[in-house]
């Protein structure tokens, strides 16, 4: 890819209204401002967000805008001076891949989170198709919010994970043209209450995904996404997590079972994908469950994927 690599984001400074920013490097310059200064036109400087109608347009000005900053080195902030917020802060739909890489499959097995009766998926795909759930975008946190532990529940979890962000809206998408309809990477967790996955008052029903994946900032994001043709290869990226610095989870993209390709052709087919959907595409082996081992207040989860960023949550009692 020729051509200045950035990062776009959502920031806000103390006190103020959050907004769209082009990064360079570890400083963070408004994109409206960057914008008018270079002359370049974009749909929107309202939101990243915005920016996904129009994608592959306002791509080639922000490219144009990231040359220019290169070389006029305008006034920029460090990003360590501002709140990093989700930098897609309104998806329409959260797509999450349960069970995606061998290790998770395994683990789940032991730990007795798949039923005992019937036929059990051990993570071969050609008897399998991708297995997805959605989870409420009023879930989503920024890449350093603190996380609070809802009253009452034991046995919080992490799962580190991959995100992309869609921009060209479609139905019945072929696999082998996903990547079209793709903006770019984001590092996430999905925080899972493992209490209440499994109803006990319900057990014919089994999993109860609202219950155990839906809570307020249950999905941190960010701190930025990364435009996909700044990363070389979303099949052999590392996910990496640690609690309170002892590494947890350790795993790469090229240990899917179901690519983000796949997810995309299998939720196509269901429902029609809009710009700003979200597709979270599995965690590896190492989550809290496999060991009976979970979050607790004061515990520090940070969570990093290769060329996207790391996320550092801290985990909070839950107020009131």
């Amino acid at each position: 890819m020729n051509g200045r690599a950035f990062k776009l984001g959502t920031f806000s400074k103390a006190g103020g209204k959050p907004f769209a920013a082009i990064l360079l490097d570890d400083t963070a310059v408004d994109l409206a401002g960057a914008a008018a200064a270079s002359g370049r036109k974009l749909s929107s400087t309202a939101s990243l967000q915005d920016l996904l109608e129009d994608w592959d347009a306002n791509f080639a000005s922000l490219q144009e805008i990231a040359a220019f900053l290169d070389k006029e080195k305008p006034a920029a902030a460090a990003v360590s001076s501002l709140t990093a917020l989700p930098p897609i802060g309104r998806p329409g739909k959260m797509f999450y891949a349960a069970q995606n890489f061998q290790e998770h499959v395994d683990e789940m097995l032991r730990s007795g989170m798949t039923p005992k009766e019937g036929p059990k998926f051990t993570g071969d795909k050609s008897t399998s198709k991708p297995y997805l759930f959605l989870k409420a975008s009023s879930t989503l946190a920024g890449a350093n919010d603190d996380i609070e532990i809802p009253r009452e529940l034991k046995r919080i979890d992490w799962e580190a994970e991959i995100a992309c962000a869609i921009s060209k809206p479609g139905k019945h998408i072929k696999g082998e043209r996903a990547l079209d309809h793709i903006a770019g990477w984001m590092t996430t967790n999905d925080v899972s209450a493992r209490d209440l996955q499994i109803r006990a008052d319900r057990p014919g029903l089994r999993s109860d995904w609202l219950n155990g994946k839906s809570h307020d900032k249950f999905a941190p994001m960010g701190p930025y996404l990364v435009p996909k043709a700044f990363i070389k290869d979303h099949m052999k990226l590392f996910i990496r997590l640690t609690v309170n610095g002892a590494v947890k989870q350790n795993g790469n993209t090229s240990q899917f079972i179901f690519t983000p390709e796949e997810q995309i052709e299998y939720a196509s087919g269901i429902l029609s994908l809009q710009s700003g959907d979200i597709f979270v595409c599995g965690t590896c082996g190492g989550v809290g469950q496999g060991t009976n081992t979970f979050l607790n207040v004061g515990d520090v989860m940070e969570t990093e994927v290769e060329g996207l960023g790391k996320m550092t949550n801290k985990f909070v009692a839950e107020k009131g």
